[in-house]
């Protein structure tokens, strides 16, 4: 195998040299995937803001989240990485030492699960453990969750977004107990789906969650969240899960009431989406030091992540799609930033949605963001396109 010297933020990593010249990287017989820097750039700045100075690489690969948190996270003390690929752990040993923190690292050539099943004493337990998998982290769910001390981060990544997002209806239902929606808002549902099954396995355990940032990148979601001991916690837990209920007729879309049948608008039979995580998704103190992290890092597409937070809490669970509305209603494409003025001008809190490539949270309604777009398009004098603030002076109220 040969080998390349790569750099990312401000670590030196040693990495098979195909993947970083080969696209897609090859996955034998050492994986590494640079396009991935986003998602360690985030680890990083979370890992700073919150301060645990213990970090499990749960799924280490060649070391490139475990070491990048000890080189460039002064408050962790101590990062463990765990992979059963040796090559894979000598590459990130050496990576270690290229940077000068071998010896604040510790190297478990072992299977994921049952080391950290093996973690569950209280005195060896992690401020944080992060879970990057191929595919389903359910796999290793109960495990993370019992490695991670009490109010501690875990940090979860989902790589099968096609089942979270509802191309497979059957194995979402199968992995996450839980039914998907494939349309205009479906990574936050994704997103919350598999922060609602967490919460279940985490109250199982009498444990509850408290999310603190979700972002969805490319082919992946993410969520970190904070673990709290306690049956009260997690009956708390549960209690902020809900379903969603979605007509794909006419767009109309609200919390589900759990006997849903026909629209209430067009009589269309809705779709309805759930269990799933229903409550706030970010911790705003969190989300702020963690973008100063990012930013003081040069981590300026962390920061752009962590920022798009600002606000969501509080919205509904969904967003609308403002293109896909105005080719419902055959009117030329209008901006997001019309949209936001006139439901604003209304009375209504509005922002970006974050977590999809486009579309607006809103506390309207569809047929109330409807009127805006025709608002918008009757009066186009709004100027060239340009994206809706992330969220209105109303947001915070």
């Amino acid at each position: 195998m040969k080998v390349a010297r790569h750099r990312e933020g401000k670590t030196i990593l040693f990495v098979p040299k195909e993947s970083v010249t080969v696209v897609p990287p090859p996955t034998s017989p050492v994986f590494f995937n640079p396009a991935a820097s986003l998602n360690r750039d985030v680890t990083v700045s979370v890992a700073a803001a919150s301060g645990g100075s213990k970090f499990c690489d749960a799924m280490a690969g060649v070391g490139a989240r475990g070491v990048r948190v000890a080189n460039e996270v002064d408050g962790v003390s101590e990062v463990t990485m765990v992979d059963f690929n040796h090559e894979a752990l000598r590459l990130a040993k050496r990576s270690a030492a290229a940077n000068g923190v071998s010896g604040k690292c510790t190297f478990a050539e072992a299977e994921t699960t049952s080391f950290l099943f093996s973690r569950f004493g209280r005195d060896m337990r992690y401020g944080s453990v992060d879970l990057d998998p191929f595919g389903t982290p359910i796999r290793q769910m109960h495990a993370a969750l019992s490695a991670t001390a009490d109010g501690g981060i875990l940090s979860l990544t989902a790589t099968d977004t096609a089942v979270l997002c509802g191309v497979h209806l059957s194995t979402c239902s199968r992995r996450y107990g839980s039914v998907p929606l494939n349309n205009d808002f479906h990574h936050e549902t994704g997103l919350r789906i598999l922060l609602g099954s967490l919460a279940r396995y985490a109250a199982a355990v009498d444990v509850g969650i408290e999310p603190q940032a979700a972002h969805s990148t490319k082919h992946y979601l993410r969520v970190f969240v904070k673990v709290i001991p306690g049956a009260s916690v997690a009956d708390a837990s549960l209690r902020e899960l809900g379903s969603v209920a979605w007509c794909p007729g006419c767009g109309d879309v609200r919390m589900s009431l759990g006997h849903e049948g026909a629209c209430r608008v067009c009589r269309r039979k809705v779709k309805v989406a759930g269990p799933l995580w229903a409550g706030s998704i970010a911790k705003e103190p969190l989300v702020e030091s963690a973008k100063k992290a990012a930013l003081e890092r040069g981590l300026g597409g962390a920061a752009e992540v962590l920022g798009s937070l600002d606000g969501v809490n509080g919205f509904p669970p969904w967003s609308f799609d403002i293109d896909k509305i105005c080719s419902a209603l055959k009117v030329p494409t209008v901006s997001e930033l019309s949209v936001y003025n006139a439901l604003t001008k209304g009375g209504h809190r509005v922002m970006r949605t974050p977590f999809e490539k486009t579309g607006v949270k809103t506390d309207a309604t569809r047929a109330e963001v409807v009127e805006a777009v025709r608002s918008a398009s009757a009066n186009p004098a709004g100027g060239p396109r340009v994206s809706a603030p992330r969220n209105s002076s109303r947001a915070r109220s």
